[in-house]
């Protein structure tokens, strides 16, 4: 009668996914379909009987068997309950065993149909998960430990807005505690003399994806002022894109810096001075015979007028240019500027001196502006330093090349000269305070040059060999033109 009644399950048993079986109220196996056969890891070709089965599983056919006598107590037709079960292998199993209680014709219990669910694969997925979240959480932590113990200032913004600071970062801005920085816009930290800078470099990433580093003066919470030097990587930061900056303090390295760079202009606009002397002496005599030929005749030819009112704005050029070397700078304020136009200013000013030692000064000049973001006074200071440091390597006579060409990314200025050149070994030198090649110089001029270049996160590149001269490549990063000039 069993067997007939469990032939009534044949489409189920051969079809189904699950493992199934038929199991006596007594706790033996009756069948067994091929899905369970391959979840017990035995082959179904190897079964002749399911007697040997009945002694494998003894431990669950019991667990089924009592499971299934507490079903009429509860009221329930079918339930289900979770055990761990060996395969044929050894290996160990998570399975749900859902037993539902078959009656006969008469409603007498005849027998238990089982379904054996695997839950093994499930359970491993939440295992790695865990793992994986555990693993995660320890690198958030490591992560954490790291920015709280990094002696570097860390800021991590979202739009403008500050969402931590690391202790450092607090140290540095003089605040006591995250919540005294955390919400504040970064417009308020940085001086508003470098907003625009600040607004140009989005600007530029919103466009090139890429951030070059950048000098600020910033505004502590207790009132001082401070210059920082840092960079910035764009990272996900709690689900969303955000900017951490790391900084650090270069107030003092400034003050230092200011002092040199202040010390070496007015070296320099002394040595100026001694040739544009000679130089305005010659408008001045033009001027002073004009004028007498105007007191000597009866009329006034405007030409004389003309030559003199030239001759006046040639000398107030010069002046003017060796003022901007003199007289001490106040904030630094960068901003996207046409390069060009500081080039032509300085080869005017520097002609009168290369004039003395009979050097030419040539100016290849692209047609395009090229933009960069700086510091108009600094850079004109670079580019002297370079065509002066150019004259004083060449004797009388010869020429210095200035060219400007630029890439994708950024802006070149090539300075070549005629001079004497270097050797491998002075070139690497360069740089280094009081390393010249000068019989009168101090080094400090080229060490004040890199540093400027530096400051406006560009970089300088030398050529030179002994008797063909020295070339220089300044490069800066190009930026875009603002829409307003």
């Amino acid at each position: 009668m069993l067997r007939d009644h469990a032939r009534n399950y044949d489409p189920i048993f051969q079809h189904a996914a699950l493992g199934m079986a038929l199991i006596s109220l007594h706790g033996t196996f009756i069948r067994i379909n091929p899905a369970l056969c391959d979840l017990l890891g035995h082959p179904q070709h190897e079964i002749d009987s399911t007697a040997p089965l009945d002694h494998i599983y003894e431990d669950l056919l019991s667990d089924i068997q009592r499971f299934g006598e507490s079903l009429p107590n509860e009221r329930k037709a079918s339930g289900r309950f979770e055990r761990r079960l060996k395969q044929a292998s050894g290996r160990e199993l998570a399975v749900i065993v859902h037993v539902s209680l078959i009656h006969n014709e008469r409603l007498l219990p005849l027998h238990y149909l089982v379904q054996f669910e695997n839950g093994t694969p499930l359970l491993e997925i939440e295992a790695r998960l865990n793992s994986t979240e555990l693993a995660l959480t320890d690198i958030q932590n490591s992560y954490h430990e790291l920015l709280e113990k990094m002696p570097l200032a860390v800021l991590i913004t979202k739009k403008g807005v500050i969402q931590y600071a690391n202790p450092a970062a607090l140290q540095l801005v003089h605040a006591k505690d995250q919540s005294e920085a955390v919400g504040i816009s970064t417009n308020t930290i940085v001086d508003a003399s470098y907003h625009m800078a600040l607004e140009e470099r989005r600007r530029v990433y919103d466009v090139r994806k890429a951030l070059n580093p950048i000098i600020y003066m910033i505004n502590c919470m207790d009132g001082r002022q401070k210059y920082v030097e840092g960079f910035t990587l764009i990272i996900t930061y709690e689900g969303e894109q955000a900017a951490v900056g790391v900084f650090k303090d270069i107030t003092d390295q400034k003050q230092r810096e200011e002092y040199i760079m202040q010390s070496e202009k007015l070296t320099m606009a002394g040595q100026l001075a001694a040739g544009i002397a000679h130089e305005i002496r010659n408008p001045l005599t033009s001027i002073n015979g004009f004028m007498k030929l105007i007191r000597s005749s009866k009329g006034s030819p405007e030409t004389y007028y003309e030559i003199i009112e030239s001759e006046l704005k040639r000398i107030e050029l010069i002046v003017n240019e060796l003022l901007v070397l003199s007289k001490p700078q106040g904030k630094h304020v960068s901003k996207p500027i046409d390069v060009l136009p500081i080039l032509e200013q300085v080869i005017t000013l520097m002609n009168v001196q290369a004039a003395l030692k009979n050097i030419e000064i040539t100016f290849e000049n692209p047609d395009a502006s090229q933009w960069i973001v700086g510091e108009t006074n600094q850079l004109k200071q670079v580019f002297i330093n370079l065509l002066k440091n150019g004259m004083d390597a060449m004797d009388s006579n010869g020429t210095i090349r200035v060219s400007v060409n630029s890439t994708e990314q950024e802006v070149l200025i090539r300075v070549q000269d005629e001079g004497s050149g270097m050797t491998p070994e002075q070139v690497q030198k360069l740089g280094q305070p009081f390393f010249t090649t000068k019989e009168t110089g101090t080094g400090l001029g080229f060490m004040i040059t890199q540093n400027i270049i530096h400051n406006h996160g560009g970089s300088i590149q030398i050529e030179s060999e002994p008797g063909q001269g020295t070339a220089f490549t300044v490069k800066l990063p190009k930026t875009i033109e603002p829409e307003h000039t």
